[in-house]
């Protein structure tokens, strides 16, 4: 049974929000989700939810897109409740020129994440090495990281190796065009690899440009099956055990 590492279930992304979350609590092929926030709003629903829905697990954090008139420290209260594994996501974004907003949204939920001895989930849009620079100078995450949706880059790969830190695949590895992505799939140890669908975002090929659901899971695992050389099985388990090492409160 797959968990779905990282997928955005609120109002604010989806019109018809108890049809996505009945649709999985009825896949038996799902064990679990990370439904996870992009600001204090959406974080709040995260939990909501989970606290409704046993599949359901959050993560609460303040996306670098997201970062206006948001209260960080929001994040404490947030995080206290047995259903949120992670502070997340956060990162940078080099669509917006406020790079210096936010280094200092990462740096502070970093410190967060550190003192609830909380993995976190990482954003980082053509930002690889600057995330990687704000590890180095200023504060490391002490307890996991994943850089969801990884943009293929080998030395930044080779950095979070190193470091211990996961990579989560979408649905981007399934299209023709993923040559590096396969690359670095092949190159990511068995025990640093994580699954996600980011839905309803980066739908998998065969469903490119449809509003993704976290039951387009199984296209990600066979196609990193068939990179891998492994079985579905094989991956699906091994996904499985890897986020549960990563997000320690999920059951």
């Amino acid at each position: 049974m797959a968990i779905d590492s990282h997928m955005h279930i609120n109002t604010s992304v989806l019109e018809n929000m108890p049809k996505y979350i009945e649709d999985i609590n009825k896949n038996h092929s799902i064990r679990s989700v990370i439904n996870v926030g992009l600001n204090s709003t959406t974080s709040e629903e995260s939990i909501l939810i989970s606290e409704k829905n046993s599949k359901f697990y959050s993560a609460v954090g303040i996306h670098p897109l997201y970062i206006d008139s948001q209260d960080i420290h929001c994040l404490y209260r947030l995080a206290d409740n047995d259903k949120v594994v992670a502070i997340g996501e956060i990162g940078l974004d080099n669509s917006k020129a406020n790079f210096k907003e936010q280094r200092k949204y990462l740096i502070s939920q970093i410190i967060i994440a550190n003192k609830l001895h909380l993995p976190v989930i990482i954003h980082s849009n053509n930002s690889n090495k600057l995330v990687i620079e704000i590890f180095e100078k200023y504060v490391k995450p002490e307890y996991g990281c994943v850089f969801h949706c990884f943009q293929p880059e080998i030395e930044a790969l080779k950095y979070l190796v190193r470091n211990g830190y996961y990579i989560s695949f979408a649905g981007r590895i399934t299209y023709k065009n993923a040559k590096k992505s396969i690359e670095v799939a092949k190159m990511v140890p068995n025990d640093l690899f994580l699954v996600e669908t980011d839905s309803p975002y980066i739908s998998p090929e065969p469903h490119r440009d449809e509003v993704n659901n976290s039951s387009n899971i199984k296209y990600i695992i066979s196609k990193l099956a068939e990179i891998k050389e492994m079985s579905y099985e094989d991956i699906d388990r091994i996904t499985t055990e890897n986020t549960r090492r990563l997000f320690k409160k999920i059951r």
